[in-house]
């Protein structure tokens, strides 16, 4: 007898809408360990969205993940953009999930694995887009809504990158691929609610990503990185990593830490694993941006522009400059000075555009 008025109880409470047969569900947010690259798997309410898959050595490690998942469907498949590190893992979900919808920017490039992409879409007859900017889309109880990109002439393919913010309730997850400075200064002129609960950190902690107006805008109360240990580029380096520790922002890696899920009931999150909160540079010398240089005193633009006896370059580019202040060496990490015949001797051999006139 008292469970039979029990269970008319929790009838009658679920009809008068003061509890919810939703109540438990939640949303799961998981940054896979990949190495030197990006995949996250985001869960809500049984429906799954894969935001990019890794390099092609992790792709197999992907497919197994989503299946331990529980995914036998993909609602949506992003790229956020189309580098190697990100895509190839998308393709091999393609393969053996069923998916409702990929989203792509709208760029395209002559590397295999593009191909690839394009192909087993055209093969699978799944529906394609390029989602646009101030979209929204549903998962599960989440919504997601794109922020970037907004424009479609970028210098740098990474500023292609899809951005997009994931909501559950009061608690929020933004995610931007490898948007560079360039495409995080639109996101902030746009307008649009940035204010994230966790950051996961763009373009694997490069230098010229994770600028001062996107984390204050943001101001996350965590910060994920995907990257891989000892990887050549350097990542995670040492100006992003500079920026999160002074906003003391408690961090967690996967490169220190493996995969990480942040799980959410739409007010408060739960982690697999504590932040680490190592904020060191993925090379240990790496340094903030100096000039080397045998003079602290710049000679004028104007004056190099006639003689260009003294010029400027970094380590890895193509170009010489006349003005360490150029516009295009504004996230460079080192800059040296010399002679234009040492800079040519270097293999400097293109003037700039912008500076030499």
């Amino acid at each position: 007898m008292k469970y039979r008025n029990r269970r008319i109880l929790i009838t009658a409470l679920l009809f008068s809408g003061l509890i919810s047969m939703n109540a438990s569900a939640q949303t799961d947010v998981h940054i896979l360990d990949v190495g030197q690259g990006l995949s996250v798997l985001i869960q809500s309410d049984g429906h799954y969205m894969l935001y990019d898959g890794g390099n092609s050595d992790k792709s197999s490690f992907v497919v197994s993940y989503l299946k331990k998942a529980g995914v036998s469907t993909l609602d949506y498949a992003v790229a956020s953009h189309y580098d190697a590190d990100h895509l190839n893992g998308v393709v091999g979900a393609l393969n053996v999930f069923p998916v409702s919808q990929v989203w792509g920017p709208d760029y395209t490039t002559d590397t295999r694995v593009f191909q690839s992409f394009q192909s087993v879409i055209a093969e699978k007859g799944i529906s394609s887009i390029h989602p646009e900017v101030g979209n929204s889309y549903t998962l599960g109880d989440a919504t997601i809504q794109i922020l970037a990109p907004s424009g479609n002439h970028y210098e740098d393919n990474n500023d292609y990158s899809i951005a997009i913010r994931v909501q559950d309730g009061g608690t929020s997850f933004l995610i931007t691929g490898d948007a560079e400075s360039k495409s995080e200064e639109e996101m902030v002129a746009s307008g649009m609610d940035l204010d994230s609960t966790v950051y996961v950190i763009g373009h694997h902690g490069s230098g010229s990503s994770t600028t001062w107006d996107l984390l204050q805008a943001a101001t996350p109360e965590y910060a994920v990185l995907s990257c891989g240990a000892g990887n050549s580029y350097g990542h995670p380096h040492v100006e992003a990593m500079e920026k999160l520790e002074a906003m003391e922002i408690p961090l967690l890696r996967t490169d220190r830490q493996g995969t990480i899920i942040a799980s959410t009931d739409g007010s408060a999150i739960t982690w697999n694993v504590k932040p680490c909160n190592d904020y060191t540079p993925g090379d240990p010398d790496d340094k903030p941006a100096t000039l080397q240089q045998d003079s602290v005193s710049y000679p004028s633009a104007s004056g190099l522009s006639q003689s260009l006896g003294t010029v400027y370059w970094t380590p890895g580019g193509k170009s010489y400059h006349s003005t360490p202040e150029c516009s295009t060496l504004k996230r460079s990490k080192t800059i040296n000075q010399g002679h234009l015949s040492e800079a040519l001797s270097a293999g400097k051999e293109d003037p700039c555009d912008v500076c030499v006139k």
